[in-house]
């Protein structure tokens, strides 16, 4: 049956006025940048069609229109951007997530790819599935061109664009202490796009300082089915985060919650340093409900069975999605050798804006 507000493809109907809307042609979308030129606020009536065509590979439209104007749409692109389903597809650059625990994580036991051989989708979908991947065999010179080639610019922070971490008198950060670093995400305490975390090992001869990982989604997963009201406190509580630098003369406090949820109410960020924490804004009536969420919380990511432990060798590249995984460190003891660590950070945006352009560009 006949529909004067859309037609049907291959079981899939699309509206008219999103057609014209996203008319592929050089006319309506500039031909390099692929931007929408045509203003659809231009019309008072909706769109229709003189004549619609559909042939095996591309559908092709005929507007009512003054001047003339014809879409052809590849059917391919249609399917690949069909919204008639019960469940869209997923945003692109949204891949398939492996939530693990200990247990799930060393049976699927994490190979390191060798920098020199690897191959780049290997460790790509390793840190879109599991939210972390680690190279080794590189060396520190390669570390720059690496990120660049790969992913994108480097974010520079008031160290530039690496920051060197080991351990330092009239340390800035814990970090720069042997003490023991309970699982966090970086920079809660700025108002950052969501990052890519990089750790480059130069040298690691000390006894103790392990790195933690743990899986933030994996965890509120649980969290949720567990205690969901402690979920929705955290989800709906914020509360301030602080750093305060004396050597570069700098406070950074950032007020938000510390899990996050996109439009359809799933988790999308983790947010949570207990050193950088500060709930100073909470009335009297919400302090001891948020305690009990947040140290509820709090025995979660402490806890072992979360926990993935590795010990990072001169030479490794760990990468990790800083909105899902928390790192953390075992103590260790600064006479007993040197660790240093090398730190560098870039916009995940980067790294799934290189992964849909290589998905997409066909189209």
């Amino acid at each position: 049956m006949f529909n004067p507000n859309y037609l049907t493809v291959e079981d899939k109907r699309f509206h008219y006025i999103w057609l014209r809307d996203n008319c592929l042609c050089p006319q309506c979308r500039h031909p390099t940048s692929f931007q929408k030129i045509h203003n659809i606020s231009d019309r008072t009536t909706p769109p229709k069609p003189l004549s619609v065509e559909l042939g095996e590979e591309e559908l092709t439209i005929d507007w009512d229109e003054n001047p003339s104007h014809q879409s052809i749409f590849p059917l391919s692109w249609l399917m690949i951007h069909a919204y008639d389903q019960p469940h869209r597809r997923s945003e692109k650059g949204k891949e398939e997530k492996f939530l693990w625990d200990k247990s799930r994580i060393e049976a699927y036991s994490p190979q390191y790819h060798d920098f020199p051989n690897c191959d780049r989708t290997s460790w790509v979908k390793e840190l879109f599935q599991l939210g972390f991947t680690v190279l080794e065999n590189m060396k520190l010179e390669e570390l720059a061109p690496f990120l660049a080639d790969n992913i994108g610019p480097i974010y520079h922070t008031e160290y530039g664009a690496f920051a060197p971490v080991k351990f330092k008198p009239g340390a800035n950060d814990l970090g720069e202490t042997g003490y023991p670093l309970s699982p966090h995400t970086d920079y809660p305490n700025r108002y950052n796009p969501p990052l890519i975390v990089c750790f480059y090992m130069v040298e690691n001869t000390v006894l103790g300082g392990e790195s933690i990982l743990v899986d933030g989604f994996r965890i509120a997963q649980d969290f949720r089915k567990d205690h969901p009201e402690y979920f929705q406190i955290l989800a709906q509580t914020p509360i301030q985060f602080q750093q305060f630098y004396i050597e570069f003369q700098y406070y950074y406090q950032r007020t938000q919650t510390i899990l996050k949820l996109d439009y359809q109410g799933e988790v999308e960020e983790i947010n949570f340093g207990h050193s950088h924490a500060y709930n100073w804004n909470l009335s009297f009536d919400k302090m001891e409900p948020f305690y009990t969420a947040y140290s509820a919380f709090f025995r979660y990511i402490e806890n072992p069975d979360y926990q993935y432990c590795i010990r990072l060798q001169p030479g490794n590249c760990l990468l990790m999605q800083n909105a899902r995984i928390l790192h953390g460190r075992k103590a260790f003891s600064a006479n007993s050798g040197s660790r240093h660590l090398e730190v560098a950070y870039l916009a995940w945006d980067y790294f799934t804006g290189r992964h849909n352009f290589e998905q997409f560009k066909h189209f």
